[in-house]
């Protein structure tokens, strides 16, 4: 039975992904799980691990590719930025979880892999998220980056800069 076939509203969507010269994301597409909101388009309902440019809770358009929905552009963005961290160790990467969760943010973690994905809601302080993390980051043990920034007063070469890496177009902007 194919994606498109599943009863119910969700939908395994698919973001297509090109690897850079260091080869990352080390996978080339990543599905993440959506709501049929209207024919076509899907509400994202969690937090990606590789795909730059989209969160949880953002809209998005979809197209049949392959016996697969393929995100095509995003329609409508839900508010929540997304963060990726880099923890070196499980201790360090479960205390950080903690903190970062205890200001409102929920993290996607799998045990074993020192990659784990934020989501923080619209109505969450990211300010405070931001500032916890570049105090903790060391670029060796401990780092970070932006995945999709949807903000308010984030520094506008810092929005641009993600922006760019999108994985996916916005058609809003």
């Amino acid at each position: 039975m194919s994606n498109l076939d599943m009863s119910g509203l969700y939908h395994k969507i698919v973001f297509e992904l090109k690897p850079d010269e260091d080869n990352y994301p080390p996978v080339t597409a990543e599905s993440l799980w959506g709501i049929l909101r209207a024919p076509g388009i899907y509400k994202i309902d969690n937090t990606p691990y590789y795909t730059y440019g989209i969160s949880k809770g953002d809209y998005v358009s979809t197209i049949e590719t392959n016996g697969h929905l393929a995100a095509s552009n995003i329609v409508q963005q839900g508010g929540h930025s997304t963060l990726r961290v880099f923890a070196g160790n499980s201790y360090d990467k479960k205390s950080i979880i903690d903190a970062i969760q205890e200001m409102g943010a929920t993290c996607s973690s799998t045990e074993g892999i020192s990659l784990f994905s934020v989501d923080i809601p619209a109505e969450c302080n990211f300010g405070a998220i931001d500032e916890y993390l570049t105090a903790i980051s060391d670029g060796e043990n401990f780092a970070y980056e932006d995945a999709c920034l949807q903000h308010k007063n984030i520094d506008p070469p810092r929005y641009i800069e993600c922006l760019s890496l999108a994985s996916i177009s916005n058609i809003k902007h």
